[in-house]
């Protein structure tokens, strides 16, 4: 392919590609997914994958190799297993086009269901179950969850039992919002489970700045485009998060409520007006307490931690970064004006952390950032609330 490095795999078999062939590659990673996916589409101008290959299990398995150039040490690599096949092609013509689309293969995560009791540390059950049922030897679980806890899982499959704890995890220094999914980066998978505290703390990986090349260390952004709505995030944010619960110790209903004040910022300002109520909707979902949520902290701080880490969101375009993955943390510069009062401002400048990485190839290689953060940085006089714990390296 012409100024990157790619190929693409069907079983053993090399797929020969052209930027006339490839009509479509995608490949994309979130945090809030818990494998990363592909999508493809080639014209098939011999017929033979869309009309004579037989689909089968080599078929079935895409093996994708790129780089940013074909001299690059910095290779990412992802095995596909293959979900979805939509062959067309016009009723008079052999030539078709073969579109495929599917997800990271990882054995033992769907299936089978399993009815156990994990007892002891619960960050050691984890590597054991990516490691021992996942077949994933690399993993970046999170330290905060080395204490002993007996886990339940009630005829649920992997994928269920990993979706319920970390919705209702907490660490033991209430770290909160933990993040569950595969990655792959510089060739290797990784399983990651780490909470949202973690991820904000550790230093940005790259930087980025509005212009159309590279300028000393600050990559490029081609385009971008930002959601802030401030009128909607008026009806989800707020200051505080009631909560309640009925204590199963104690047999009463109990109520509390968290601050704001007490979780991580990537911004100077939280996107909530300090005039609006303290009050909040409450989180009443919770139910019965019993030994595994006593009081609950995991789900509430989670819930709430995750709403205020995506009170604003940019997309990014920018050239071809292989091993970009979802939660870096991102610097964003925005240059001022030769105007101070120009609609070039800092406010959206600053860190940012990946929450979903999309690459694009085709007749170039780009790569698209959904970014996201607590609120903006400002210098200017505002009605924000300002964060007491903002990260400042």
């Amino acid at each position: 392919m012409v100024g990157y490095h790619l190929i693409v795999k069907f079983g053993e078999d090399v797929l020969p590609l052209t930027p006339s062939v490839l009509q479509e590659l995608t490949i994309i990673q979130d945090m809030n997914k818990f494998l990363p996916e592909f999508r493809m589409k080639i014209v098939d101008s011999t017929g033979v994958l869309t009309h004579v290959s037989p689909f089968d299990k080599n078929m079935s398995s895409v093996y994708i190799e790129l780089a940013e150039d074909t001299e690059s040490d910095y290779k990412n690599r992802f095995n596909f297993a293959v979900y979805n096949r939509k062959p067309s092609s016009p009723i008079t013509s052999i030539q078709g086009t073969y579109e495929i689309d599917g997800l990271l293969d990882v054995p033992g995560l769907f299936s089978p269901d399993r009815i156990r009791c994990l007892t002891g540390n619960i960050s050691t059950n984890l590597e054991t179950i990516a490691e021992d049922e996942l077949a994933i030897s690399n993993m970046e679980v999170s330290t905060s969850l080395a204490y002993a806890k007996n886990i339940v899982q009630p005829r649920w499959s992997n994928i269920q039992l990993l979706r319920y704890l970390k919705e209702n995890l907490i660490g033991k220094t209430s770290e909160y919002g933990f993040k569950c999914f595969v990655k792959c980066y510089l060739g290797k998978t990784y399983f990651v489970f780490k909470s949202l505290p973690e991820f904000v703390t550790t230093q940005a990986v790259y930087k980025f700045m509005l212009n159309d090349v590279v300028y000393e260390d600050r990559l490029p952004i081609l385009s971008y485009y930002i959601y802030d709505y401030y009128k909607i995030h008026e009806i989800f944010a707020s200051k505080k998060q009631s909560y309640g619960y009925f204590s199963y110790g104690t047999s009463e209903f109990i109520s509390g409520e968290e601050d704001v004040q007490d979780y991580e910022s990537l911004s100077d300002y939280y996107l909530i007006d300090e005039n609006d109520s303290e009050g909040s909707n409450c989180i009443t979902n919770t139910g019965r307490s019993n030994d595994f949520t006593s009081n609950f902290a995991g789900h509430v701080k989670g819930s709430f931690g995750n709403r205020l880490m995506n009170l604003v969101k940019m997309w990014i375009t920018t050239n071809g970064l292989p091993n970009v993955v979802p939660g870096n943390i991102v610097q964003v510069f925005f240059p001022h004006g030769i105007d101070t009062e120009s609609v070039y401002s800092f406010q959206y400048s600053g860190y940012w952390m990946v929450e979903r990485v999309v690459h694009s190839m085709g007749s170039t290689f780009l790569t698209k950032l959904l970014l996201t953060r607590n609120g903006l940085d400002t210098d200017k006089s505002c009605t924000l609330v300002k964060s007491s714990k903002r990260k400042t390296v």
